[in-house]
């Protein structure tokens, strides 16, 4: 049986038929229902709730597989802290001490952290290769701030800026690891055996203290950057062309307010830097030397009396070279 197919002639004389025009409707349609993803959002949605991204943006099987990634971490940190003395004492019962416990944990919990942001990655790229058009950054003051404020990167991510996100991110995902685990080791510290699994946990211990200090540092300039680049957008511009700016700018306000009033505000900063300097030198010449010396040597005690090695000899070494 032949099969009919209607013709439909356009102004331009040419012959359409109607399985083309189907065809490019449905094309068009598919197009449509996939190019408006907003990447922000699916990397915000993941980022809350592992897989939510990967729903957004229309990839069922993958965004309910990290769902129940997310549901089956979650389970078993509730469980490990619940039954700790039982699953303690099961692996004991199997010859695995408590030091081998606390390392196939860390490895646990460190393997759930970085799933967590790649889930929020991978839906933030899968969403830019369905979206034709040009990424711009959120237009609200606040939000990129208190987004860096719950994980540091996620304002720069808003503001369109992906490679500082990345970089500061990967500096947030080791301090948020770091942090937790000086405060686990340092906890259960008295009841890990002397065996070569303690001494791993032990350089664990003191590298996340040597690199602790900068997880506030990196939080804080995180915020700030956020709110500075949501208010002024030339600073996402290169370094040149941002110095070429603020050049014009300067010239600028001296020809519209004059050189007393385009140069007053920078000699009062300019002034403030150096109150605050020499405050520093004032306040490191009042407290003397020896006190942060006997607070060294204080704290390297204390780490000794608890059998730690590391730290102790780090500080003894240094106020050797010190002195």
């Amino acid at each position: 049986m032949s099969q009919k197919v209607w013709v439909i002639e356009d102004n331009t004389g040419k012959q359409v038929s109607r399985t083309t025009i189907s065809r490019k409707s449905n094309s068009v349609f598919q197009q449509n229902s996939t190019k408006q993803r907003n990447p922000s959002l699916a990397y915000s949605l993941s980022i809350i709730i592992w897989g939510c991204g990967q729903f957004y943006n229309r990839q069922w099987r993958l965004g309910t597989l990290y769902f129940l990634f997310m549901m089956n971490f979650y389970l078993y940190i509730s469980i490990a802290v619940i039954y700790w003395e039982f699953i303690k004492s099961y692996f004991e019962s199997i010859n695995i001490n408590y030091s081998e416990i606390l390392l196939i944990f860390g490895f646990f919990y460190l393997s759930g952290l970085i799933f967590w942001h790649f889930n929020a990655w991978q839906a933030y790229f899968k969403s830019i290769k369905s979206n034709e058009k040009s990424l711009k950054r959120i237009n609200m003051t606040l939000l990129p701030a208190v987004c860096s404020l719950l994980m540091p990167g996620w304002g720069q991510l808003l503001n369109g800026q992906v490679k500082k996100a990345l970089f500061i991110q990967l500096l947030a995902l080791t301090g948020i690891a770091a942090t937790s685990f000086i405060f686990i080791i340092f906890s259960v510290w008295p009841t890990l055996e002397l065996s070569r699994p303690r001494f791993i946990i032990e350089w664990i211990f003191s590298l996340s203290i040597i690199f602790s200090p900068f997880v506030l540092t990196m939080w804080i300039f995180s915020i700030f950057d956020a709110v500075k680049v949501n208010i002024d957008s030339k600073i996402k511009e290169p370094l040149s062309r941002r110095i070429k700016y603020a050049k014009n700018r300067f010239r600028g306000r001296i020809q519209i307010y004059g050189w007393k009033n385009a140069v007053l505000p920078l000699i009062k900063r300019m002034i403030l830097i150096i109150l605050l300097l020499v405050f520093c030198i004032i306040s490191y010449h009042h407290v003397p030397k020896q006190f942060y010396v006997q607070q060294l040597q204080n704290l390297g005690n204390r780490m000794s009396e608890k059998e730690m090695t590391i730290i102790p000899n780090i500080i003894k070494n240094f106020l050797i070279v010190s002195d």
